[in-house]
């Protein structure tokens, strides 16, 4: 019998919750979505940028519902595949905020994505199996 370790859990619902939750903010208030993204005010306030980021974050809450159903469905290597292929999300959010003069947001998330990827390259939430 495997023994439990919540621990490895946390991380994993945390990005599940945040990525399915946040990625509706945009349908009621892209612009304050943006600027918790961490993106400047001249893009928050463009209707284009508003459009375009609705649309991102749809896919960002199918990514957080795919953590929680693979999770209820105890496919916990499908989770860390998941948590590992968000580093490159994460990568390019880094990026892009860091081109937008926002660095201390583009370390956050750049910092995150490595921490996110390396938990799910690593199997921490299956275990390692």
């Amino acid at each position: 019998m495997t023994s439990f370790h919540p621990w490895r859990h946390i991380p994993p619902l945390l990005i599940g919750t945040g990525q399915g939750l946040g990625g509706l903010m945009p349908f009621w208030n892209p612009a304050r979505a943006i600027g918790e993204f961490g993106l400047p005010p001249r893009i928050q306030s463009s209707q284009p940028a508003q459009q375009t980021f609705t649309i991102y974050a749809a896919r960002s809450s199918i990514i957080g519902a795919a953590i929680w159903i693979s999770y209820f469905r105890g496919r916990f290597r499908t989770v860390d595949l998941l948590m590992a292929l968000n580093a490159y999300g994460a990568a390019v959010d880094a990026y892009i905020c860091f081109t937008e003069g926002e660095v201390g947001r583009a370390w956050f998330r750049g910092l995150m994505g490595v921490f996110v990827g390396a938990w799910g390259l690593l199997g921490i939430t299956s275990g390692g199996s």
